[in-house]
Order: structure tokens, then sequence, then C-alpha cells
């Protein structure tokens, strides 16, 4: 297989119960057959997550969103000399050179989901009004342009389809939703699949591993919520969020 490319983007597993999007750097490291699709196989990014339940080592794929440590991998591990989760040749959505979206130089903003299952951005510009008109698979938010709202280390939070999927569905369903915060990395835990549906105390972390953090009441997590709430505190800026 040839070199994995670095390059801008966003990439996501298509099948997961937890996600990463509050992303420290804005590259993805793979391989692309083009700009966008359904089919990249992404680089693990493999790191301590503390032990198993049998007190063996325990690591974490953030790109996958899966752990590593188990008998099989270890073994893949010695036969091949690279360490790679269970799920590393499994497909994976993306985005490359995603437009950057700086919230805090737009008014009258909305965003939702497509009939198509793309995401519908619209703005218009603090300069001038244009218009500002995307459909795009998945949408990269400028935190530099929010200091306070997420970990400071997260430069932009990146919205693929399975995030807004999910948070509209919890939407709908009336959910609790909420954004809890990881109590080892600080990064934003995001609820996917059948999690986005009920409502739970304990949280696992997508960007470090960590599975023992607690919000004071059962809620839905996704940082989507976090940027609604910023969304009805500046009417101006955000006119609908989902």
């Amino acid at each position: 297989m040839p070199t994995p490319l670095t390059l801008p983007g966003i990439c996501w597993p298509l099948q997961a119960s937890t996600g990463d999007l509050g992303a420290a750097t804005p590259h993805i490291t793979g391989h692309f057959r083009a700009g966008a699709g359904m089919d990249a196989v992404s680089v693990c990014d493999i790191l301590p997550a503390g032990k198993f339940r049998n007190g063996a080592a325990r690591h974490w794929c953030r790109t996958h969103q899966c752990y590593w440590g188990a008998r099989a991998d270890l073994a893949g591990w010695q036969a091949t000399g690279h360490m790679r989760c269970r799920q590393h040749a499994s497909p994976m959505g993306y985005l490359l050179y995603p437009e950057l979206f700086d919230p805090m130089q737009f008014h009258a903003t909305t965003l939702r989901l497509g009939p198509e299952g793309s995401l519908q951005l619209r703005a218009r510009a603090d300069d001038g009004g244009a218009l500002y008109a995307r459909d795009a698979a998945a949408v990269a938010i400028d935190c530099r342009a929010l200091p306070g709202l997420f970990h400071p280390d997260i430069v932009q939070l990146n919205i693929p389809p399975p995030a807004a999927q999910a948070y509209a569905a919890a939407l709908r369903a009336g959910a609790p939703l909420g954004c809890s915060d990881c109590a080892c990395c600080g990064h934003p835990h995001l609820d996917l699949g059948s999690f986005a549906l009920a409502p739970h105390r304990r949280h696992s972390c997508g960007h470090c591993g960590h599975d023992a953090s607690y919000s004071p009441v059962a809620i839905v997590s996704s940082p989507l919520w976090r940027l609604r709430a910023f969304a009805l505190r500046q009417p101006r800026r955000i006119a609908q969020w989902f």
C-alpha cells in the first residue's frame, strides 16, 4: 500500500457509539480516493488508556473509536510490527479540505440536516452581507473564535453526518441533552447510535478513551448542544441550530 497522506480534512467511523469532534489539529492521515467519500483507510491514532479489568494495559484508538490491547491485538503487533486496532482496515467517511467556518464573522446563521443527509449551512457575512451557502457532508467550526466554549487545545469542531444525525434524533425524541466533558482530558463527550437515545450518567470519551466520567444527571451528551446553547445567547449570530 502506498504511503498514507496527511491532509486537511475530517474523517469519521461509519459505525461507532462514541466520537471525537474536538480536533486539536485540522489534519487527517490515511489513504483517500477522492475529495470526499465513504472509503477512506485512515491511520490509527493510539494512546494509553489505563487498564482492562484483568489489569492488562489498555490503549484507545481515536481514529476508529475502539480499544486496543486484546490478545489478537498483541499478536498482530508481534507479527507485523505495527500497532493497529482491530478496525484499522475498516472504511471511513471523510471530507478533504473542508472550509473552516468562523461563526463570529457571520450573522443569521442556520445549520440543518438536508433531505439527503448533508449538512446545510447558510449565513450572511458581517462585512457586506453576502450570502454564505454550503451543502457538505461535514462542517468544520472554528473554535478559536469561541474562547471558553471548549477545551483550549481544540482548534476546530468537526461535525460529520453521524454526529448531526444523532443530535437531530435526540432532539426529535425529546431526550435530555447536555454536554459532558471528560474528567481526564477535558474534551467533550459525544454519544452516537443507540446511546444518543438513552440518557445516561456514565460517559466514555472518544478523545482519550477514559470511560468513567459522570454527568450530574442522565443526559445524551453532544458538543452540538453546547453550540446550540451558545446560539441561544447569540440570536443575532445564529438563527437556527438544527
